[in-house]
């Protein structure tokens, strides 16, 4: 859900926000005179080094100096984003849950706006999954009385936390900034496509998500439009 300006014609004329929403070692043979034949092999991480055995059997203990061109193992690579670091497992694992409940909100959003009616299914929506529902019924009454739709695709650049607070008076709060390219967007009015410039370069959107409480669900906010990205 986010808001943004639509250049719609309405009546009367003007603009009007609503939400968007190694190698391997060669085998070595020797003989030497008096010796016996013994071979060698080198396998990946391991080096058995052999000298001629004497005719009595006896042979000189393995070198004790590694080998220069074995290297060690690597760290495992860390599953935790960039974006995350810092943040404790508990802030992490509540920030993937938000942005995931936030990924639906918006698609559920996006199909009420592609339809541009309101309908009780859209209000008990908004009542129960946005942090101000009555801001968001209005947004969505707005564009439905100006006879507008808003169809086609956006695509997310990236996502990334502003702040994350757990336990607060109102519960959970999570802040995240994401960077949206909307140029798939189509806007009509009375079933004419409208251009809307704006939608041309991505731009970062501000969200605020709350679990508050009493519940066990994330709530979404409006989404402010800020710079491009």
């Amino acid at each position: 859900m986010c808001r943004m300006w639509l250049k719609v014609q309405s009546v009367p004329e003007g603009q009007f926000g609503r939400i968007v929403s190694d190698s391997t070692s060669p085998r070595a043979n020797s003989e030497e005179p008096g010796m016996l034949r013994s071979r060698v092999v080198l396998a990946t991480f391991l080096v058995v080094t052999c000298a001629a055995c004497s005719q009595n059997g006896a042979s000189p203990a393995p070198s004790a100096n590694p080998d220069p061109t074995t290297s060690a193992p690597s760290a495992p690579a860390s599953s935790v984003q960039p974006e995350l670091a810092g943040y404790s497992e508990d802030e992490q694992a509540a920030y993937e849950a938000a942005v995931t409940a936030y990924d639906a909100f918006i698609k559920r959003n996006d199909k009420f706006y592609a339809a541009g009616e309101t309908t009780v299914e859209a209000k008990n929506f908004y009542q129960r999954y946005a942090v101000d529902w009555s801001t968001a019924w209005g947004n969505l009454a707005q564009v439905a009385n100006n006879k507008v739709t808003v169809t086609g695709t956006t695509k997310t650049v990236w996502t990334k936390p502003r702040s994350i607070e757990l336990g607060t008076v109102k519960g959970d709060v999570i802040v995240l900034r994401r960077c949206l390219d909307e140029s798939g967007r189509v806007v009509t009015q009375n079933g004419h496509e409208l251009e809307q410039p704006q939608f041309k370069d991505p731009h970062i959107y501000t969200i605020r998500l709350e679990k508050r409480p009493s519940e066990d669900r994330w709530r979404s906010g409006v989404a402010e439009q800020g710079q491009t990205c």
